[in-house]
């Protein structure tokens, strides 16, 4: 998998276990493709805290934003969706104010299986008509198939009328090759194994479009040689001074660290098909701006983005 393919699609959808950076790389991959020309939009999902506010430094509303040349940003909440949603299938404004402030109708919304989900795709969906890219900052891994099972549910629930209609519609845009999932991971052995699970049940669930993306964040990349590392483990069990041992220490420490990689992208790859792309440790001190600024100038070298075309990096 290239990322300038990747880049070229129409619709990224950004997942991983929780902690692994998936905010960031939704971000990172909404600057690149900003810069290369096209109309993008990076958008959270029904998000509380939304992660983009600390990153582009103001609110994340429900509409969406510009933030940058090329750029919008936005939060797919539930009540301004399902309003927006109501909108486009009734005629008549007063009649959508009638609706939504029906209580009977409100509860019917929040216990009927899947309302919610399908209101939100909805909303994506209709995003796709504005924008040429759109990257959607899913819910953590598990939270994410969820999201997009329902569906299968709803396909089930309704013969036929406008929810099912729209239901189809949303299952053609995820089938479409132009959509694609990105997954984020780490290299450590339970993230690696939460992500080839949620890939192999989205697999199974068919929700998958074009071919997946894989990023490991915090790779550690090769430094050292055969020899080095076999040198390494003799001084490992050998007596040394103090300064001696430290200098050891890291080296194991590095060793540990760039095999834990290695491992990583070997099983990613092989289950998920597609070479993961390895990325090292983003500077920044945590501060998030910086750290996705990190993050977007080392995937810009693989597209031939510089330091000099991003924005604030």
């Amino acid at each position: 998998m290239s990322l300038a393919s990747l880049l070229d699609s129409r619709l990224v959808m950004v997942t991983g276990k929780g902690g692994t950076g998936k905010s960031t790389y939704a971000a990172a991959l909404g600057l690149l493709s900003a810069v290369r020309g096209k109309r993008t939009l990076i958008c959270e999902i029904d998000s509380q805290m939304p992660a983009l506010e600390p990153i582009f430094g103001r609110e994340v509303p429900f509409e969406p934003v510009d933030v940058l040349p090329n750029l919008a940003i936005c939060n797919v909440r539930w009540a301004e969706a399902l309003e927006a949603y109501m909108r486009r299938a009734l005629p008549m404004r007063r009649l959508v104010r009638m609706v939504l402030e029906n209580r009977l109708v409100a509860r019917f919304m929040d216990i009927t299986p899947g309302s919610r989900e399908v209101v939100i795709l909805s909303r994506v969906h209709n995003l796709l008509e504005q924008y040429d890219l759109v990257l959607v900052d899913m819910p953590a891994s598990g939270h994410a198939f969820s999201l997009l099972d329902v569906l299968r549910s709803l396909l089930a629930l309704f013969r036929s009328g406008p929810v099912r209609q729209r239901a189809l519609e949303i299952r053609e845009m995820v089938h479409a090759s132009t959509t694609r999932m990105a997954f984020v991971a780490l290299p450590e052995d339970m993230v690696v194994n939460e992500t080839i699970e949620t890939y192999q049940k989205m697999r199974r669930a068919d929700l998958l479009g074009g071919p997946p993306a894989l990023f490991v964040n915090g790779a550690t990349l090769p430094s050292l040689t055969d020899d080095e590392r076999a040198l390494i483990q003799r001084l490992s069990t050998a007596e040394l001074d103090p300064v001696q041992a430290e200098f050891v220490r890291a080296g194991v420490w590095e060793d540990r660290l760039e095999q834990a990689t290695a491992e990583a992208r070997d099983r990613l790859g092989e289950v998920l098909g597609t070479d993961p792309i390895l990325v090292p440790p983003a500077g920044g001190g945590g501060v998030p701006r910086r750290v996705v600024g990190s993050v977007a100038v080392h995937l810009g070298r693989l597209v031939g983005i510089t330091r000099r075309d991003l924005p604030w990096t």
